[in-house]
């Protein structure tokens, strides 16, 4: 058995010895609360939340991203491409819109249409603050 000693100096003054064997510092089991929570957190993934890095760029048409105004989804005049990161003589990831000051109205107006409180302000909508209140109570 092999032991580790650690020695301190106590308040009288005496020196203490304590002996800790090495075999108590062994990791817990992967069969504990925190590992079966951590499968099963990943388990309940939904499918558009993952990944798979190998994937990306596999394709030759990149896949493209949007901008969202007013609850519709458009493009822009031009747009970036992203690279693959991780292979650089692969296709391409996406492609991402690249707004240019001219095309930035309906972002602006989007904008001032928000009441400058906020559209979440609990002190005007008590109903959605009650709603998120019960939501918060049952997670």
């Amino acid at each position: 058995m092999v032991y580790w000693d650690l020695s301190f100096a106590a308040a009288a003054g005496s020196v203490i010895k304590r002996r800790m064997m090495l075999g108590a510092l062994k990791p817990a089991p992967a069969t504990t609360a925190a590992a079966r929570l951590c499968r099963r957190s990943l388990s309940s993934l939904p499918p558009w939340a993952t990944l798979d890095p190998a994937a990306l760029g596999v394709d030759s048409t990149p896949y493209a991203v949007s901008n969202i105004v007013d609850g519709k989804w458009g493009g822009s005049s031009s747009t970036l491409t992203i690279p693959n990161p991780l292979n650089k003589d692969a296709p391409a990831v996406c492609t991402i819109p690249d707004t240019q000051g001219g095309e930035l109205g309906p972002f602006v107006d989007s904008l001032r249409s928000v009441p400058k409180s906020g559209m979440h302000n609990p002190l005007k909508n008590n109903e959605r603050y009650l709603q998120y209140g019960a939501i918060s109570r049952k997670v």
